[in-house]
């Protein structure tokens, strides 16, 4: 028979290291997808003539496309540099490169690009990182585990994670059995673990088992 407390340590890191990447996913999916756009736009778009419809100071434009391109004459926006600011207030007209098909995926020529979304992204990424290398160096679990003394026998249960507080420090303890040791066994509580000291009391349960004691926390 293998290890268990390593059996344990390894299906934890194996959920901190999908949970991990979803996370990862989840936070790179917006600029993953903006720089796949941007590059669909670059390569497949056309250069069109949009009209000025309304300008604000700081460089932020709105403007609307030719009807063969949006039917529905939505409004679009975008900051652009001081430059293109003033010929398109000028002209009342700005030229934007926009995929036929997709309105809403364009770039205005003399655009600004900010970088926040970048360093937003990098920054949680980082934080990612340390979160996951914490993780994985506690098999999964952030949380410190919790020692009682047992007040009676260790009894095989139904498989079951449960901790009840029956009074004062006094809990119903139940989970799978991950370690064993003639004075105390160790129970898996799922995101902790929970030393029980037999002090004198018997444990028929073996590794990987379901097992519950009554125990009082010290």
């Amino acid at each position: 028979m293998g290890d268990p407390s390593a059996s344990r340590a390894s299906r934890g890191r194996t959920r901190s290291a999908v949970l991990l990447l979803m996370l990862v996913v989840v936070v790179n999916l917006p600029l993953a997808h903006s720089t796949w756009t941007d590059a669909k736009v670059q390569r497949s778009g056309v250069d069109v003539d949009a009209t000025v419809v309304d300008h604000q100071d700081g460089g932020w434009l709105s403007f609307r496309f030719p009807e063969d391109v949006d039917p529905e004459q939505r409004t679009w926006t975008a900051e652009v540099d001081d430059a293109a600011y003033a010929e398109a207030v000028d002209s009342g007209r700005v030229e934007v490169r926009v995929l036929e098909d997709d309105p809403s995926a364009y770039d205005v020529s003399g655009a600004v690009e900010s970088r926040v979304p970048l360093i937003a992204t990098v920054v949680v990424d980082l934080v990612l990182l340390v979160l996951g290398l914490l993780m994985w160096r506690f098999g999964g679990r952030l949380r410190s585990g919790l020692r009682a003394v047992a007040l009676g026998d260790v009894e095989r249960c139904a498989p079951e994670v449960l901790l009840e507080r029956l009074q004062a420090e006094d809990y119903l303890v139940r989970g799978e059995v991950i370690e064993v040791a003639p004075d105390r066994v160790v129970l898996d509580l799922g995101n902790r673990t929970i030393e029980v000291l037999l002090d004198g009391h018997h444990n028929p349960v073996g590794h990987q088992q379901a097992a519950q004691v009554r125990a009082r926390m010290i």
